[in-house]
């Protein structure tokens, strides 16, 4: 109940803020030089790439598409054959573009939610750090459905998966329990692991990997 009530005051508190959106938040931070987080750096970073690359080669993955790039710095570490980088902020888009000119392998597109076609990408669609840092409802809800649309065979999230109101104190934050979301409103997927994270001191986020069911 006092989470609920929590919850409930600071969606009152957020509805009446100067708070731009998710969408004009990270626009504005990337473009005033800011970057993708503690998440993308350091010790974070490398454990996230290890997992994912080590998935990558288990599963003969050859195309992925991370849905939130944000400034490239955590692509640098990942070593997958075909990437293609989504993100909100556009100016994060072409700092990608900048920083991997020199890389055919991979692939940078400004994510405009409306102009999804609904289509799959590739094998393995990404979601690294992302889920908290939507706090609109319509905002994460269309993330999530456009999330598994992308991939047709793999989804690999690294989120909190939680309803802890103690990040909403931070305008940019709010924890979901997106496992109870998903089982509710994505079908044809299936919940078949979860690795802990390296560094729970350091960050409440955890893998979750989906298969697409037969």
């Amino acid at each position: 109940m006092l989470n609920r009530i929590r919850r409930a005051l600071f969606r009152m508190r957020h509805k009446n803020s100067a708070f731009p959106g998710s969408a004009e938040y990270w626009e504005r931070r990337y473009r005033g030089g800011g970057n993708s987080g503690d998440g993308s750096y350091g010790g974070l970073a490398e454990f996230k790439a290890e997992t994912i690359n080590a998935f990558v080669a288990e599963n003969g993955i050859d195309t992925v598409v991370e849905l939130g790039c944000g400034d490239g710095n955590q692509l640098g570490l990942m070593d997958v054959p075909q990437y293609t980088g989504y993100d909100i902020s556009k100016t994060a888009v072409e700092m990608c573009t900048k920083m991997y000119a020199n890389d055919s392998s991979k692939n940078f597109i400004h994510y405009i939610p409306d102009q999804y076609d609904g289509e799959s990408k590739a094998q393995l669609s990404l979601s690294l750090d992302i889920i908290f840092h939507l706090v609109e409802d319509v905002v994460f809800e269309t993330y999530m459905h456009h999330l598994f649309q992308l991939a047709s065979d793999w989804v690999i999230v690294y989120s909190s998966n939680s309803e802890d109101p103690e990040a909403e104190g931070i305008e940019h934050c709010r924890n979901r329990k997106f496992v109870d979301w998903v089982g509710a409103n994505v079908s044809g997927w299936e919940l078949v692991n979860k690795i802990e994270n390296r560094y729970p001191e350091r960050s409440i986020s955890d893998f979750y990997f989906y298969k697409k069911s037969a």
